[in-house]
């Protein structure tokens, strides 16, 4: 009797373990790829990726690198969303499946698409022999070092420069009417060369760009007042060609 009782539950709880067995075995872990491309070029970029597992409720942040993508591991079965952010190109996002149980890895590729250029609005509708105050470029006081805030401003007439291709400008350096005639004289010449220097390191042919240094002889206002003197201390773009 009890040998038919040891035969009926096992018959009864075999197949259940057996079940579990089966279960674990076929659970799998997915190891997970990620990188980004230029949308027209398919040349890899650098990028940030923020992954959230839905169902597992996890977050993942990493970077992919060219010839290195952005890897993690998933235990289940997950819907994930992904927010995809390079520089110089418009942020992606997208939902995405991930089956665990159907395959030991998944590889996903972004594609971006860059920015569309924007050149600053003071730059726009030039005219030759125009002059464009650069306000938002900086040097240190009585020098000719230019200031990391100056770079936005700069970058901008990068820009403007690189889409307009027959613009041919002049760097204009002025100082006040303070101190030796001479010493502003050079200052102004060297802070001229120095914004030509940044605009030919960023990709503009030198023989579109023209610097010269005008001391106090060329004032905006009367050097009679310090908020006349400081409209007075200025670098300037002059539009020569178009």
């Amino acid at each position: 009797m009890r040998a038919v009782l040891f035969l009926f539950f096992s018959l009864l709880i075999l197949p259940h373990l057996y079940g579990q067995k089966q279960a674990l075995l076929n659970t799998q872990k997915t190891l997970f790829t990620i990188s980004a491309v230029d949308d027209k070029t398919s040349a890899e970029l650098p990028t940030q990726f923020t992954i959230k597992a839905m169902q597992a409720n996890q977050k993942f942040i990493g970077k992919s690198l060219p010839d290195k993508p952005y890897a993690f591991v998933l235990t289940r079965t997950d819907t994930l969303n992904v927010i995809a952010s390079a520089p110089g190109y418009y942020e992606a996002e997208e939902v995405m499946v991930v089956s665990c149980d159907t395959c030991a890895d998944y590889g996903y590729v972004v594609r971006l698409e860059k920015e569309e250029p924007k050149a600053d609005s003071v730059f726009r509708n030039l005219q030759v022999n125009q002059a464009f105050r650069l306000d938002n470029v900086y040097f240190d006081q009585s020098s000719y070092v230019l200031r990391t805030e100056s770079y936005p401003q700069l970058d901008k007439l990068v820009k403007t420069l690189t889409t307009t291709p027959k613009l041919v400008i002049e760097i204009a350096g002025h100082t006040d009417n303070v101190g030796d005639r001479r010493l502003n004289q050079a200052l102004s010449e060297n802070r001229a060369k120095i914004i030509t220097n940044y605009l030919v390191r960023n990709g503009i042919i030198e023989n579109r760009l023209h610097h010269n240094g005008y001391g106090d002889t060329k004032p905006a206002a009367p050097n009679d007042s310090e908020r006349n003197k400081r409209k007075n201390r200025r670098v300037e773009f002059v539009v020569l060609a178009l």
